[in-house]
């Protein structure tokens, strides 16, 4: 049966009515046309991130000035003009000595000194670093709240880069006097200690560190003028004082601190009487020989705990020593003449 022309006409107009549009050229057109704007807005995201993540060089430098009551903070990089970097410094052995400061970057560079000389002796800790939180918004919005358009080999999960550094901040301290004396006591943070002496007299000198507890240690012991230097190993951060027996003046300097210049292990380090010489050894097993020309005690100790020699008068001789790492090792000797060591 065919459909009269009025009810193919109401079909056509449900058609309509549900939005469904019989296919022609027309409509294609529409079609094709709403579909190319959205291809190019998702090029354009695509585009638009890649360029926003920033390669970043940032170089940093920290030290003691000329003297331990200053902190020298400088470097370079690449970060843009106003990009704020944050210190904090710190004594871990005095915790409510505490510093915090910025420096702002200009022509890819920074730098600052910072006045510690309130701070007392001890482990000064230094952390440098770029966090996102400290930067103004338009900082923030190039390199990104969490820093996800920074790239840089260090910087962590919250955005941060960070430099940190540690020193041993002492003051040598200076003793004086004459005949027996015990002195007033000084603070020493927990390490070591290198105590200098010397004595203008005839009969026994005995030089003692105590501590306020009444454990003491025997630095020297020796008859007549002395001058000679001698390694303490310091347990703890405590109050210490000298006990002196002399029968005329003398002088002492105790310091905490490796020397600016150390000796390397392929030098020659030789000497006369009490020493104490800091190396700069690397890690190995090692062949050390020894020489001494005096007629008393011969002692050498490595880092104060280590006994590599313990004879009387001329000594000549060699073993080996296994050192676990790359680092600065103190060489205790104790000699009434020359004396020779000799790194293989």
């Amino acid at each position: 049966m065919i459909a009269s022309v009025g009810s193919f006409g109401a079909m056509v107009l449900s058609f309509v009515m549900m939005g469904v549009l019989l296919p022609n050229d027309s409509s294609e057109d529409v079609a094709r046309a709403d579909e190319e704007p959205a291809e190019e807005e998702e090029v354009n995201e695509v585009e638009e991130s890649v360029s926003e993540v920033h390669s970043v060089e940032l170089d940093a430098s920290i030290n003691f000035g000329s003297t331990e009551d200053e902190i020298h903070i400088s470097g370079d990089t690449s970060f843009e003009d106003g990009v704020t970097l944050t210190y904090t410094i710190s004594n871990l052995d005095h915790m409510d000595e505490f510093i915090e400061g910025d420096i702002e970057v200009q022509d890819g560079e920074f730098a600052t000194r910072v006045d510690i000389s309130s701070f007392q002796d001890g482990e000064v800790h230094v952390v440098l670093g770029y966090y996102p939180f400290a930067q103004t918004e338009d900082i923030t919005e190039k390199y990104g709240f969490e820093g996800e358009y920074i790239g840089h080999d260090h910087i962590d999960e919250f955005g941060e880069i960070r430099f940190e550094e540690t020193f041993v901040r002492s003051h040598p301290v200076e003793l004086s006097g004459s005949g027996d004396t015990a002195t007033d006591s000084f603070s020493l943070n927990a390490g070591f200690a290198v105590i200098n002496a010397t004595h203008q007299g005839s009969s026994n000198f005995a030089l003692y560190l105590k501590d306020e507890y009444g454990g003491q240690d025997l630095l020297v012991n020796e008859i007549g003028n002395y001058d000679g230097e001698t390694f303490a190993v310091i347990p703890q951060t405590d109050d210490f004082y000298l006990e002196v027996k002399a029968d005329g003046s003398w002088e002492a300097s105790v310091t905490q601190t490796i020397p600016e210049e150390v000796t390397n292990e392929d030098d020659s380090i030789e000497g006369t009487g009490d020493s104490v010489v800091f190396v700069d050894m690397s890690s190995g097993n090692k062949r050390l020989s020894f020489t001494h020309s005096g007629d008393s005690n011969f002692v050498v100790r490595l880092n104060g705990q280590n006994l590599l020699v313990n004879e009387i008068g001329h000594y000549e001789g060699n073993q080996t020593f296994m050192f676990n790492d790359d680092d600065v090792y103190a060489f205790e000797v104790l000699a009434d003449g020359k004396w020779r060591i000799d790194i293989d």
